[in-house]
């Protein structure tokens, strides 16, 4: 009774917005003016603007992974470039190391963004390639776990097909041994 009392209380309290909440407020991003300062705004120009990310994702998305590696290879490691590179680079067709090298281009944009850019990378890129970036390793891992236990089941069955054979061999000896050894008897009781 008084477990169901306390319940009746607590639900009360949270009710009444009496207890604390504890929910945490995202971050919230501006995405109309992603450039705070002028050095900033001169470095990325168009990028400033999240629609230009935008036209820019929409874009690549429809060039393969060759077409938009050729794209990065051909850009230099200014700011701007980068984050075009990061851009090319976010793909469901990425390979690992790319997406890996897409990482560390993010990691050296947030030093020289602004606030609302570099949570905006932060949330947008550099989560979503980490998450993935940890399933392929640990799906690469498991996969060698696989190969190894599947190396060993193979050998233990032509183990088991070998001691099945000894087995049978033995089996059958011993049959022979005992037809010999009924003959004797046999031969045996004739005998006498």
């Amino acid at each position: 009774m008084k477990i169901v009392l306390f319940c009746f209380v607590i639900m009360s309290l949270s009710a009444c917005n009496l207890m604390p909440e504890t929910q945490t407020q995202a971050p919230v991003v501006n995405l109309n003016g992603m450039c705070e300062s002028r050095v900033t705004n001169e470095i990325f120009d168009e990028y400033c603007d999240w629609s230009a990310w935008t036209q820019a994702l929409v874009e690549y998305s429809t060039l393969s992974w060759n077409a938009r590696s050729e794209k990065i290879s051909k850009l230099d490691s200014q700011p701007h470039s980068l984050l075009q590179k990061v851009l090319l680079s976010h793909g469901n067709d990425t390979p690992y190391q790319n997406r890996l090298r897409s990482q560390n281009w993010i990691t050296t944009l947030q030093t020289v963004t602004d606030k609302s850019m570099t949570q905006l990378l932060d949330i947008v890129f550099f989560q979503s390639n980490q998450q993935l970036l940890e399933l392929e390793s640990a799906i690469t891992i498991l996969s060698q776990v696989n190969a190894r236990q599947a190396k060993t089941i193979t050998a233990q069955e032509a183990l088991l097909i070998e001691k099945d054979k000894l087995i049978t061999m033995q089996q059958q000896q011993v049959e022979q041994l005992l037809d010999v050894e009924a003959s004797m008897v046999n031969q045996g009781r004739r005998d006498n």
